[in-house]
């Protein structure tokens, strides 16, 4: 993209109608609403939902009709405005949740506006959405003095959550524990302002950056009286009166400047990061008669309202059709504050048009938009975890979309000429092969190469350690007892960690990025008889769950979500074993554990779901063994075998070896010579550690050291498999061992592609 970083005429040098000279810097607050679309507000032409105080404003002061969001969902718009760069440089290109179930986060190298304003001497806020990474990478550590709301975008769809953050701490919302709905968060953050307002310092100037999140669902705020009545659905009042609270929040910002005298010198920008959603968009036309909304780059997913106001430096009553985006805030603050941009900045300032000058133009916008796939590891889902979904441009009154299809193919170029048809209705590409020519060149060129998630790497969305078995007879032979067979972990619940559940198919995904592991499961009745997955036959280790899982119904356990380890609430609900045998073929070898289900029932639905090559049964007696191998004789087994004695029984149940592998003990066997026995039969041994090694270091008896010292232990004493709580310390415990067995197996093998 052409720059014009030399073109930018700074202040001192400025002749215009506001003057910034340095002790008159002035005060910056941009308040950016999510969600909200082009046509959402009166001034815009919204006729149900009313904003008499953001229209009063647009009326005192300058309204853009041609101004675009960074993206069309809210992280890459977001980093756009911070950053200055458009989705073909920056690092976030789309929604995306990372392997640590987070935001992915914004770079350290990454330089954000509130950065170079607070190094230029502004004291710098945000209050109300971060949305790009989590504590480890949040606002304070982007140039941002004070910070309060939500670090993570998918939890700030929740307006009552059980904590926020403040200056990079957790702060518990009282009200709002155990499923309680006291406290609403958009509430809290227009107070914080207040207060911040109320006492930020004036002897500096102020940059104060508010993403709140209204009018984002969810919709479970209260209805403003003026809709309490409409004949409208639920959803849409409270749309409706989350855009009505918003421009109440908008004027008594304005109060609060005006009553601190600091209105006169305090630049206002009102915007939205992305279009509406469709359903909100149909009834109220949110998105003002353009085409599509959230979530693609057609002008209704991408066209914002702009407000500037700025009492006695922006004359009133003004309606710009200067063609701007977002990442042009970024060169606009910096001129307002006496700083140079940077040289890789794609903005360029638009404040000779709020200044009524001649006003330097892009020769176009870019776009480009990554869509996630939410469900990428749910069974039977065939598209991709992230991928491209579009290009657009917009060059003078052209404005070109370059869709993608799932396997990275483009479709054809759209072509459509905004100042006869904004709705883009009319596909023009035929009749202008010229302007498509220039277009394709464009959408070429105007990108970098793909920073680290996007696209995510192919290889990347499956575990890093893939059992690679087709049929029951590959699983029989990774399991069968060889002296160069790698040591494997059969991570018990799935390992579960910080932020991770046990029993749950992300916790699977996340331990399996970190070692060659089985997981053993531990499936459960519901009242309806469905099966589902948790360790204990109680809910406890749910948000707002209590009693026995066999009291309550499928339906009824898939409103709870998972508490991790620490017992922190996590985003993800119980899954069933259905999904769990689904999921794992091509990924891992299930262990299904007794629990209530019987080993029959359990061998029978391995038979259903054809999942022989990923999954055994546990079996904790020899006749258990003998009806799960009459039921299937392709299934494999882990059954008790702790001594010589127990050898000998089973060796007369007629169940064939190769289809077991033996679980010893938790502790070392009174038979030590147990471990040569089973190998000699050709079978592979199981050693438990939850009991003794895992034990010891949670209970911080032991160092990690010590603990990898125990694994490798553990193998050297004869154990094939480690059967632990802790299944990624495990995995990187044996690590060592893994890469001395080599790769021999030619039932496994590694994906390099990962960083």
């Amino acid at each position: 993209m052409k720059h014009y970083p030399k073109l930018i005429i700074f202040f001192l040098a400025l002749s215009c109608s506001i003057p910034l000279m340095a002790q008159q810097r002035p005060n910056i607050i941009v308040i950016l609403a999510d969600d909200l679309g082009y046509g959402d507000l009166g001034c815009y032409g919204q006729q149900l939902i009313q904003t008499p105080h953001l229209n009063a404003m647009a009326a005192a002061g300058m309204r853009f009709t041609d101004y675009y969001a960074g993206s069309t969902v809210c992280a890459p718009s977001r980093v756009t405005l911070l950053t200055g760069m458009h989705t073909g440089h920056c690092a976030i290109r789309g929604n995306f949740l990372t392997d640590e179930e987070e935001d992915p986060p914004l770079p350290d190298s990454a330089l954000t506006i509130a950065e170079l304003l607070k190094k230029a001497g502004y004291q710098t806020a945000i209050i109300g959405k971060w949305g790009l990474g989590g504590v480890t990478h949040g606002p304070q550590l982007q140039g941002f003095d004070y910070s309060f709301g939500y670090l993570d975008q998918i939890r700030a769809h929740d307006y009552y959550p059980p904590y926020l953050w403040e200056n990079g701490h957790k702060v518990p919302l009282e009200g709002n524990q155990e499923g309680a709905k006291t406290t609403c968060s958009h509430t809290l953050f227009v107070q914080k302002t207040l207060s911040y307002l109320d006492s930020v310092r004036t002897e500096h100037p102020f940059f104060l950056y508010l993403p709140y999140t209204y009018p984002h669902g969810a919709y479970s705020v209260p209805v403003d009286p003026e809709y309490a009545n409409k004949d409208w659905p639920q959803a849409l009042k409270v749309y409706a009166s989350m855009i009505s609270t918003l421009d109440r929040n908008v004027q008594q910002i304005l109060e609060a400047l005006k009553k601190r005298g600091l209105d006169k010198n305090t630049l206002l920008l009102f915007a939205s990061d992305n279009g509406a959603n469709p359903a909100q968009a149909r009834f109220f036309h949110s998105n003002g008669g353009l085409r599509g909304g959230k979530r693609d780059l057609y002008e209704g997913g991408i066209r914002s309202p702009l407000i500037a106001y700025w009492p006695g430096r922006i004359r009133g009553g003004q309606v710009s059709g200067h063609i701007t985006a977002s990442w042009d805030l970024f060169p606009t603050l910096c001129q307002l504050a006496g700083i140079r941009p940077p040289a890789a900045c794609d903005g360029i300032s638009f404040l000779p048009t709020l200044s009524g000058s001649k006003q330097p133009e892009h020769p176009y916008l870019y776009w480009e938009f990554y869509v996630y796939n939410y469900n990428w590891y749910k069974p039977g889902n065939k598209l991709p975890r992230n991928y491209l979904a579009s290009k657009a441009l917009r060059l003078g009154k052209w404005k070109a979309i370059q869709k993608y299809l799932p396997d990275g193919k483009p479709e054809a170029t759209e072509l459509y000429d905004l100042s006869r048809d904004s709705a883009e209705q009319k596909d023009l590409a035929r009749n202008n092969p010229a302007i498509v020519h220039e277009a394709n060149t464009l959408f070429g060129k105007a990108s970098n190469p793909d920073p680290a998630y996007f696209p995510y790497a192919a290889d990347s969305i499956a575990p890093l350690h893939i059992f690679n078995l087709h049929s029951a007879g590959d699983t029989k032979a990774l399991l069968h007892f060889s002296q160069d067979r790698i040591p494997l972990i059969s991570s018990h619940r799935g390992g579960p960690a910080r932020g991770y559940p046990e029993n749950c198919l992300t916790t699977f995904t996340h331990t399996l990025r970190h070692t060659w592991s089985l997981l053993e499961i531990d499936p459960h009745y519901t009242k309806d008889s469905a099966i589902i997955l948790m360790h204990d036959p109680t809910l406890d280790r749910t948000s707002t769950g209590h009693g026995k899982i066999s009291d309550h119904s499928l339906a009824e356990i898939r409103q709870l979500f998972l508490k991790d380890r620490m017992g922190e609430v996590t985003r993800y609900r119980i899954p069933t074993l259905d999904e769990a045998l689904e999921w794992a073929k091509g990924k891992t070898i299930l262990i299904l554990d007794q629990k209530d289900v019987s080993a029959a029932t359990r061998a029978r639905i391995i038979r259903q779901h054809h999942a022989e090559s990923n999954a055994m049964v546990m079996c904790y007696s020899f006749e258990d063994a003998r009806t799960c191998y009459e039921i299937d004789p392709d299934i494999m087994m882990e059954v008790f075998i702790p001594d010589e004695q127990s050898l000998r029984k089973f060796d007369a149940s007629g169940v064939p070896w190769k289809n077991v592998v033996a679980f010893v003990s938790h502790f070392p066997p009174k038979d030590p010579h147990i471990f040569q026995l089973i190998h000699e039969k050709g079978a592979s041994c199981i050693m438990g550690s939850s009991r003794t090694l895992d034990k010891d270091y949670l209970a911080e008896k032991i160092s990690k050291t010590q603990l990898d010292s125990g694994y490798q232990q553990l193998i050297r004493n004869g154990a094939d498999l480690i059967e632990a709580d802790l299944g990624s310390e495990a995995g990187d415990g044996i690590q060592p061992l893994q890469k001395l067995s080599g790769t021999k197996g030619k039932y496994l093998k590694i994906s390099t592609s990962l960083k």
